[in-house]
């Protein structure tokens, strides 16, 4: 049986595993002192560049950083922007509303179904009337990969960066997956790691990142990254978010049981070659669908595989074993199949047995 439900319930990567039992040796300083701390948030801000002026928070979850990153961002009488089918819209619960205490404001995708352009932000951004009756501008959140496994190119990254800076609004993109993006900008656009994380994030405009590490199989954690060279907006979080991690009870007390996993995973790029390995297994699961007939909804971009699987072969597929998630997206409901670092070629050729040719 294939278990293709999420990347998150896979293991931990080799590095995350040895950075665990490393933290575990002898005492460290609490609350972020230590110097495994300070040497993954160094590392982590040299992906940027060092113009950028990267400052780097550590948090538990993804939840955690796209709500403090954004909540830096923003005063409680502000909106966000964020595509309908959004994590941030979708499966954060109540969270946005509670930490931020900004409107938020679902937007219907138009051309793309999975993507926003400038004109799907237009109608939010004109004629308003700009006074204390309606919420200010805030910020615009992405996703990047998409809930739906694309990825917005640097090229449209600036564009909508420039729309909404245009009108007053910062820009935070939730990387839950970010090292997909990266794997993705780097084979497609042939850049190095760094040109990767710049294009797709300070080049591009970006105020704000929330920098996956849980998908990415690490244990725990998420790293929220400010970009304090890029704008005085950016400059500004970065002094608010310390207080905002501590007084909403995130500031975690032995930071490097994460902070050290960030800092091994980074070192030689195992980062990168742990998600193009899990979107090589979602190229050759795609791959393998279209030979059935079974045509994937959207660009195979990440590690996520959409498709509409007939409801007998559902069936099954399920009474085989294999698991997966019905995904809401804006086609109708789809099967998301989701590979990680340790979906193996057996696992795909596994479950695509399974399916008649």
């Amino acid at each position: 049986m294939t278990n293709l439900r999420s990347d998150n319930n896979a293991g931990l990567v080799p590095e995350a595993l040895a950075a665990l039992v490393e933290a575990a040796q002898g005492e460290a300083l609490a609350y972020g002192g230590d110097d495994v701390t300070q040497r993954a948030s160094a590392r982590v801000a040299a992906l940027f560049g060092a113009d950028a002026r990267a400052a780097v928070f550590f948090v538990a979850t993804g939840t955690a950083a796209n709500t403090l990153g954004i909540a830096s961002l923003t005063e409680p009488w502000q909106r966000v922007l964020c595509h309908r089918y959004s994590h941030y819209n979708e499966d954060e619960s109540t969270a946005p509303e509670r930490m931020t205490l900004c409107r938020t404001t679902p937007i219907d995708p138009g051309s793309d179904p999975t993507r926003l352009t400038p004109e799907d932000l237009m109608p939010h951004l004109l004629g308003r009337r700009g006074d204390v009756h309606e919420p200010a501008p805030g910020v615009l959140t992405l996703s990047n990969p998409t809930e739906f496994g694309t990825v917005y190119a640097p090229a449209e990254l600036a564009a909508l960066c420039r729309v909404a800076r245009q009108h007053g609004y910062r820009v935070h993109v939730d990387g839950a997956r970010f090292s997909q993006a990266v794997a993705h900008v780097m084979q497609t656009q042939s850049l190095s790691e760094e040109a990767a994380c710049r294009a797709l994030t300070v080049d591009a405009g970006v105020d704000a990142l929330s920098f996956g590490g849980t998908k990415a199989g690490l244990a725990l954690g998420e790293a929220v990254v400010l970009f304090a060279g890029r704008s005085a907006a950016a400059a500004r979080a970065a002094e608010r978010l310390p207080f905002l991690r501590k007084s909403t009870g995130h500031l975690l007390s032995k930071h490097r049981y994460v902070s050290g996993q960030f800092n091994r995973v980074l070192s030689h790029g195992a980062w990168v070659r742990h998600a193009a390995h899990a979107a090589a297994m979602a190229e050759r699961l795609a791959a393998g669908l279209r030979a059935r007939g079974l045509t994937p909804a959207f660009a195979r971009e990440s590690n996520a595989v959409f498709v509409d699987i007939p409801t007998t072969l559902d069936r099954r597929l399920r009474s085989r074993g294999h698991t997966f998630y019905p995904f809401a997206t804006p086609l109708g409901t789809r099967a998301r199949l989701m590979c990680s670092f340790a979906t193996t070629p057996a696992d795909i050729d596994g479950f695509l047995a399974d399916i008649p040719v």
